[in-house]
């Protein structure tokens, strides 16, 4: 069994946010913005903290999608500076993507509280009440449900490969590689090689410690090693990246597609995941989590294979999870 991996939060830190950053240029708020962020603030201290939390995201993805650049990032650094951050930030999840431990967005610890929801693992024992009532709407919204169904798919697609033969699997970007710990075909090391491909060290040593004993082998890369033309990973029956392309430009996630591609065996397949606009969460995320992905809609995600020359693909195909948040590219090699 996984042990809950959520660390405890740092001594005098729980129940509290960082210090707000207050631009200099920042500029007086709106007076409806100032409103809003008083109401959901009362909300909150009332224990009202579902009809709070509703109306905050509502809120805010509709400034996000509506307002001009310049005016949206003016009011996120008023939502920072503003009283409500630091009841917010008692929720771990959305400290722990504000403050970053790790350097990078969305990083593997990230993603298990969002994991940790289903799997049943403990918050940090100092999380506060409040918090816990918070992390327990923000753990629920419409993104960590898509993250939660991206997992389960991916765990799907390898006990389905691993029960036609022993694939040999790839996973870039892997993070803590949590699809394992619901695959019945790795549980059972019903694959030829399984390699968990991460940028992060700390992450790997998480992969070793849970799935090393199952045969997956870790390997501290990054995406600039893997479009160098000497990399050779080997051949790949099941190539697949679930967080990664939510950071990368168009350009970029091309030639790794490509590169990618390259790396399949004939009938391979390369499975890509990435969030569609327009998420319920987006405004919150980019406010008080600081957490931006880029979405891609159906057409921008086809084109990510663009640079994959037709007469080497057996066919693609587009298609998204069940509450529509996450798009997946499944593209199959000719052979």
């Amino acid at each position: 069994m996984v042990e809950a991996p959520f660390p405890p939060a740092p001594l005098g830190q729980v129940g509290t946010a960082p210090t707000p950053r207050r631009p200099r240029d920042e500029g007086p708020p709106q007076p409806e913005d100032e409103k809003l962020l008083d109401h959901v603030h009362d909300l909150l201290l009332n224990g009202r903290v579902n009809e709070g939390m509703e109306e905050l995201l509502l809120t805010l993805k509709a400034r996000r999608l509506s307002a001009p650049r310049e005016e949206w990032q003016r009011l996120v650094k008023f939502c920072i500076s503003h009283p409500l951050q630091s009841l917010l930030h008692q929720d771990p999840f959305t400290r722990h993507s504000f403050t970053k431990p790790r350097g990078y967005p969305g990083d593997a610890v990230l993603l298990d509280y969002i994991y940790g929801h289903e799997e049943g693992w403990a918050l940090p024992p100092e999380t506060t009440r409040l918090g816990q009532a918070i992390h327990d709407f923000t753990i629920r919204s419409a993104a960590c449900e898509g993250v939660r169904t991206r997992r389960e798919f991916i765990a799907q697609r390898l006990d389905e490969m691993g029960a036609a033969g022993k694939p040999r699997v790839l996973s870039v970007a892997a993070g803590h590689l949590r699809e394992a710990a619901l695959s019945a075909a790795v549980k059972r090391r019903r694959f030829a090689r399984f390699v968990a491909m991460d940028a992060d060290a700390q992450s790997l040593r998480e992969v070793e410690r849970c799935y090393g004993r199952l045969g997956v082998e870790p390997l501290l890369a990054t995406v600039r090693n893997l479009l160098l033309p000497s990399q050779s990973l080997g051949e790949f029956d099941l190539i697949y990246s679930t967080g990664l392309y939510d950071y990368l430009t168009q350009t970029t996630a091309q030639r790794l597609s490509l590169a990618l591609f390259r790396m399949l065996a004939p009938r391979g397949r390369l499975v890509i995941a990435n969030f569609l606009p327009g998420i319920p969460d987006l405004g919150y995320m980019e406010s008080y989590m600081d957490w931006e992905l880029i979405y891609r809609t159906r057409a921008e995600m086809l084109d990510v294979a663009a640079r994959i020359p037709q007469n080497e693909m057996r066919d693609i195909r587009l298609f998204a999870e069940e509450n529509q948040n996450i798009l997946f590219l499944e593209a199959t090699r000719a052979g």
